[in-house]
């Protein structure tokens, strides 16, 4: 730790803003003299202080474009209002902000009795209060709880149901009580009128007046953010979208969470999630519509065929594709920028004017960025594309950038450096705008030569090799090394020394006062500098509805690049959307990606005849797997990205249900049974023909024979309402009892003997029912104990195999199946009948009339052959029941 020698107070001002820079001629001559003055005086000493190390590393710019934007919960920053009607449905209003982005959104839900479409909202965004309290807590957790403001009387006296849904589903949020007189839909309504873009909003003003619960909603917001924030909107400027619930799959928190789709279960991050395998977005804007894309997938399907072609166009012409992300790297968040704009301090200060003359030089350069982005789409064809490239040649855009060129310099670059973005900060208005801003600008140059002579002069007197560093909170200050010394002290002169290993920080009263001098001056070009800045943000504000519409069109351009980015670098197939699931050689897109051994691909098919699907095997055979492996994949073709597989063919599902992991919930104190429980009444609640639901090891949190029950009673329910349901699980008697209805099928993990298991399904029930006892003989159990074991097992298997042998019931089944396969073979020769004449179709009706034929008298001579061994059952063990023939097995 560095040793304070002595402490010294400036009157240096701190002023820590987002960087942007400029480089007047003046400035560029002025950066090459002191930066050969001061590396010649230091004799190419590299050793500086931490303090300007550390400052210019918060100083670089933060919102530059990385190769790979993460735009995670880190880029996000909402404040939510819910408020609920008091009528017999479920009425709920509800309001987004984002802060970050100054983007309002808007909608009301006729909910069902378990808020399904609220919940889904609230997990979409993610709300979470903005103040410098969070603020400093995400500091050190980067994981702030959700703030969501509600009415008072919401919860008090009580918790109202929603409230209590809420802190059930996301046990991490934090329910915020607001006076239920800021919930005022008239208030809401002239806040939208106030502060709506211009642009657009006749359609949102035509029909939002009716919207009362999400208007009130959105009174509270506004309300808070300027009580908490300080800051207000300014006229005109705000971007207010509606949005409706129909178009999207509903996919509910727990499912999110269970399939990894933002955040991964055990690392608590979003590297190795759906999001982060497919996020090769470079802009935050295009990370931001990734993400909620995946948490609400759409169900259009001609939205999502638009898509897929824009991809498939993108990932073919190969010259495009590079261009486009060459152009897409030095964008910067434009969401972000808007908001500098929009949002004023309600007390004015030197710092706002300051970063005022940022803004406008990151819009100059962003400006720039967008116009090389839409050279760069060229001669597109997909619609989509040629849709993005109009708003991104809009003429407006074109006159934001004569309007700056007028009063900025035009040789304007973007500074990184601390003492860069002070002389951007200085010298970015054009010379001759204002004669007293040129005043003060010179003395600002001429104060900085002097430090210059100042550091020769100290040079030359006291022999020390000085090297001057600049930073923000300090401004100019000394440096050197202990060896410069030469054992000596540090001369009276120097104050504030600090020392870190061989490294001593330290300043002069003298140049003390030089950079109070530099200061003042600072703060008078700021000044002057703020009422030409203002004007030009006055007219860019006027025409923001343009800026709104580019950011709009770079993050739906930099999501499916991203998508077609994956094309290139994996085998990836373009899915088709029909009435039937077929995915031939699947792959799981995170498991592929993040394990060290090759993934080994599974074939899926689900029509009209087998909805239910049974999936068994053992213990690590990647069952588990398999069902988020379809539910992701489904996700994927839905989002209109490629998936891994060499053929993938997908019905639109509506509404994604899971119930897969078996662990306790301590936040809300339930046991693992019970959270089980509620999942599933959730699932049968809302599942629908057009669901996919994927259930994992249901009724393994209680007793056997329960948990069989409670599993056999959930998947008849289940077959009942044709979801698409694909149900893992340990008991094999299902696998049995459920074929008595057409639409189920069972499938089997393909194993060798013992326990090394091939993740390999096949159709049928499973061949190897004791992998139980495989895993006991490969460890230390007693010899005596295996055996013994296995014969009890043995026995008892016998017993249950002779009595479905004798069911009269099992051969129902099968000429039931056989039937349902007959009324599907026909469909399917109904469907190709149109290509086939009719001596072909005859032949086709024939081979299935044929082949229903022979398993129907297989089965008729099976069951009389059964019968009589079932006669001389009866003679010989006449009067037995099974009980006695358990106690016979058992010893």
């Amino acid at each position: 730790m560095p040793t304070p020698v002595l402490q010294y107070q400036t009157r240096a001002s701190t002023r820590e803003s987002a960087p942007a820079s400029v480089s007047h001629a003046s400035v560029r001559s002025f950066r090459s003299e002191t930066s050969s003055s001061f590396d010649t005086q230091s004799n190419n000493h590299k050793a500086g202080s931490s303090h300007s190390q550390s400052n210019t590393r918060r100083s670089k710019q933060s919102g530059a474009a990385s190769s790979k934007s993460t735009g995670g919960k880190d880029g996000q920053s909402f404040v939510a209002a819910v408020v609920e009607g008091r009528g017999a449905g479920a009425e709920v209003g509800m309001c987004f902000c984002d802060l970050k982005t100054s983007e309002i959104i808007l909608c009301q839900i006729a909910d069902s009795q378990t808020y399904v479409r609220t919940l889904q909202k609230l997990n979409l965004y993610e709300p979470a209060e903005v103040t410098t309290e969070v603020w400093a807590v995400r500091e050190e957790n980067p994981e702030p709880k959700l703030e969501i403001l509600v009415p008072t009387t919401a919860v008090d006296p009580v918790n109202s149901k929603l409230v209590n849904i809420i802190k059930e589903t996301m046990p991490n949020s934090t329910i915020t009580p607001v006076a239920r007189r800021s919930f005022n839909d008239t208030t809401g309504l002239e806040c939208i009128k106030k502060y709506i873009v211009k642009e657009g909003s006749a359609s949102l003003l035509l029909g939002i007046p009716t919207k009362y619960f999400c208007l009130a909603a959105t009174a509270a917001v506004m309300q808070h953010i300027v009580e908490t924030r300080h800051a207000v909107f300014l006229n005109h400027s705000v971007r207010f979208k509606y949005q409706i619930c129909t178009g999207s799959m509903v996919i509910d928190c727990a499912t999110a969470r269970n399939l990894e789709l933002t955040m991964n279960l055990s690392s608590q991050n979003d590297k190795d999630t759906l999001f982060g395998i497919l996020n090769e977005t470079l802009t935050p804007m295009g990370a931001r519509l990734l993400r909620s894309n995946i948490l609400q997938p759409l169900t259009d399907e001609r939205t999502i065929q638009t898509r897929l072609d824009c991809v498939q166009e993108l990932s073919q012409v190969e010259d495009r594709f590079y261009a486009l992300k060459s152009s897409l790297k030095t964008l910067n968040d434009v969401d972000h920028l808007i908001t500098t704009f929009i949002q004023v301090p309600t007390k004015p200060s030197i710092k706002h004017s300051e970063q005022c003359i940022n803004h406008i030089i990151n819009l100059k350069h962003t400006l720039h960025a967008i116009t090389s982005v839409a050279q760069s789409l060229g001669q597109c064809q997909n619609r989509l594309l040629v849709t993005i490239h109009r708003l991104l040649t809009d003429p407006r855009l074109e006159k934001f950038s004569d309007l700056i060129d007028e009063v900025i310099e035009k040789n304007v670059v973007l500074e990184k450096t601390a003492v860069g973005i002070r002389h951007q900060r200085c010298f970015a208005v054009k010379a001759g705008c204002n004669g007293l801003l040129d005043v003060a600008r010179q003395t600002y140059k001429e104060t900085c030569n002097d430090i210059l002579d100042v550091t020769n002069r100290y040079v030359q007197e006291y022999g020390i090799n000085l090297k001057v560093q600049f930073n923000v909170t300090m401004g100019y200050y000394f440096t050197t090394t202990v060896d410069q010394l030469g054992g000596n002290d540090v001369p009276l002169v120097f104050i504030n020394v600090v020392k870190k290993g061989k490294s001593l920080t330290f300043t002069t009263l003298e140049l003390v006062k030089k950079n109070a001098k530099i200061n003042d001056s600072l703060t008078e070009v700021y000044l002057m500098s703020d009422k030409i800045v203002g004007d030009l943000s006055s007219n860019i504000r006027s025409e923001i509805g343009a800026l709104y519409k580019a950011s709009e069109a770079i993050a739906m351009l930099d999501m499916l690049l991203s998508f077609a980015h994956q094309c290139t670098i994996s085998d990836f197939v373009r899915p088709e959307f029909t009435d039937t699931l077929v995915i031939k050689q699947g792959r799981h897109p995170i498991l592929e990606k993040i394990s060290p051994l090759a993934f080994i691909p599974n074939d899926t098919y689900a029509g009209s005849h087998n909805t239910f699907q049974i999936i068994t095997g053992p213990n690590m055979s990647g069952k588990s797997t398999y069902l988020r492996q379809v539910a992701l994949l489904t996700i994927m073709a839905q989002i209109a990205s490629f998936v891994p597989a060499e053929y993938a063919s997908f019905r639109i599902v509506d509404q994604l249900l899971s119930r897969i992991c078996n662990d306790d919930c301590i936040e809300l104190n339930a046991s693992t049974f019970m959270t089980e429980m509620k999942e599933t009444a959730y699932i049968v609640e809302n599942a629908t023909e057009k669901s996919l639901v994927v259930i994992d090891e249901l009724g393994r949190g209680t007793s056997t024979h329960d948990g069989l029950g409670i599993a056999f009673a959930v998947c008849e329910e289940l077959i009942h309402n044709r979801s698409l349901v694909f149900f893992a699980t340990h008991f094999q008697e299902l696998t049995t009892i459920l074929t008595a209805y057409h639409n189920v099928m069972t499938r089997d993990e393909e194993q060798k003997p013992g326990i090394s298991y091939k993740y390999r399904l096949a159709q049928g029930s499973a061949k190897e029912e004791h992998y139980g006892l495989s895993l006991a003989k490969t460890l230390s159990l007693p010899q005596n104990i295996s055996t013994r074991a296995e014969t009890v097992s043995l026995r008892l298997t016998d017993l249950q195999d002779s009595a479905r042998r004798h069911s009269e019931s099992n051969r129902i089944v099968s000429r039931r199946r056989i039937l349902a396969q007959v009324a599907h073979d026909c469909v399917l020769i109904q469907k190709a009948a149109k290509g086939m004449t009719g001596e072909e179709l005859a032949i086709a009706l024939n081979d299935v009339q044929q082949t229903a034929v022979m398993h129907l008298l297989a089965i008729h001579r099976e069951g009389q052959d059964k019968d009589k061994d079932k006669d001389i059952d009866k003679d010989m063990d006449k009067g037995k029941g099974a009980k006695e023939d358990i106690c016979v097995v058992m010893g």
